[in-house]
C-alpha cells in the first residue's frame, strides 16, 4: 500500500467501503470563526438582493429553489453562493490548504485540480430541502469521479437538516435523475439504508460524488452553513465562472491544478 499522507488505513477503508466518511475537529473553532465571518461579509454586501444573480442564489417561495425567477423569501435570504473559492478568500484558503490536498492525495492520487466550490446555507426556520441526488448528476459531462468535501460551519444535526447518505450506493453507478432540481425518486432507491450523517462545526464530510444523499428542511432556530468544495482527478475546465484575476495554477482553458506530482513534497 502507497504511504498515506492523512488518512489512516481504517479511515480509507470506510471511505472506499460506505462511499463517505467524517473527519471531526479538521478546522479549529478560531479558523471556523475566520471562515464564517468571511461569509457574513460577502452577505452583508448583498443584503438587498431579491434575485439570483452573481452565483448568489436565494431561498424562494415554496422552495422552488431552481427557479432563477421565482420570489425570494426575503431580501438576503441565501441558499448558496457558488464559485465561493473565488468570491471568499476565507474559503479559497480552506480549500487549497496543504492538509486537505494532502488528504485528497490519499484518495484521487498526486494530480488534483479543483472542480467547483460554494457555500450552502440552510437557514433556520425555512431552510429548504434538498431532495435525493448524486453530485454527478449535475456533470454528467465528466467521468464521475470527483470527490466533495463538506465542511460545517455550524453544527449539522437531524435538527437543521444535516446531511442524510445511502452507504454504499457509489457503487450503484449513476441512476437516473430527473425534474428540474435534478433528483431521484425515493421509490427508486432503498431508502431505509439511508443514515444521517451528523457533523459538528469544524469537522468535514468526504464523499464519492455518486453517493446518493439528501437533506432536510431546517425546521429548529439555528442556521447550519456549510463550505463545499469538489475536486477532480483529471484536467477538466472549472464548472462555474471564472474571476477577471486567475488564481495561480489556472490556465488559459480554465483548468486549475492544485497538486502535481512533483508537489507533493509541498509543506503541510
Amino acid at each position: 500500500m502507497a504511504t498515506m499522507r492523512y488518512l489512516s488505513p481504517d479511515q480509507l477503508d470506510r471511505y472506499r467501503r460506505d462511499g463517505f466518511l467524517v473527519i471531526n475537529d479538521f478546522l479549529q473553532p478560531n479558523q471556523v470563526r475566520r471562515v464564517e465571518a468571511g461569509i457574513a461579509r460577502a452577505c452583508t454586501e448583498r443584503a438587498g438582493q431579491t434575485r439570483d444573480g452573481g452565483g448568489f442564489n436565494l431561498e424562494k417561495v415554496d422552495d422552488d429553489s431552481m427557479n432563477h425567477q421565482a420570489a425570494a423569501k426575503r431580501p438576503g435570504m441565501f441558499r448558496k453562493i457558488q464559485g465561493a473559492a473565488f468570491t471568499i478568500p476565507e474559503v479559497g484558503e480552506v480549500f487549497t490548504r496543504g492538509d486537505l490536498l494532502d488528504l485528497m492525495e490519499d484518495l484521487i492520487g498526486p494530480e488534483i485540480w479543483y472542480h467547483s466550490s460554494k457555500v450552502m446555507f440552510k437557514p433556520a426556520n425555512g431552510g429548504a430541502a434538498k431532495p435525493w441526488h448524486q453530485d454527478a448528476a449535475y456533470w454528467q459531462a465528466y467521468d464521475p469521479r470527483q470527490i466533495t468535501v463538506w465542511i460545517a460551519i455550524h453544527d449539522a444535526d437531524q435538527g437543521n437538516g444535516c446531511v442524510w447518505a445511502i452507504p454504499g450506493s457509489h457503487r450503484l453507478g449513476l441512476v437516473p435523475h430527473a425534474g428540474r432540481e435534478l433528483q431521484v425518486g425515493e421509490g427508486d432507491i432503498d431508502v431505509a439504508q439511508a443514515i444521517p450523517v451528523p457533523v459538528a462545526a469544524g469537522g468535514l464530510l468526504i464523499f464519492h460524488s455518486l453517493v446518493l444523499h439528501m437533506s432536510q428542511r431546517n425546521t429548529s432556530d439555528r442556521d447550519r452553513w456549510s463550505i463545499i468544495c469538489d475536486y477532480d482527478c483529471a484536467p477538466n475546465p472549472v464548472f462555474e465562472d471564472i474571476p477577471a484575476n486567475r488564481p495561480v495554477g489556472m490556465d488559459e482553458k480554465n483548468i486549475w491544478s492544485l497538486r502535481r506530482a512533483q508537489q507533493t513534497g509541498a509543506a503541510r
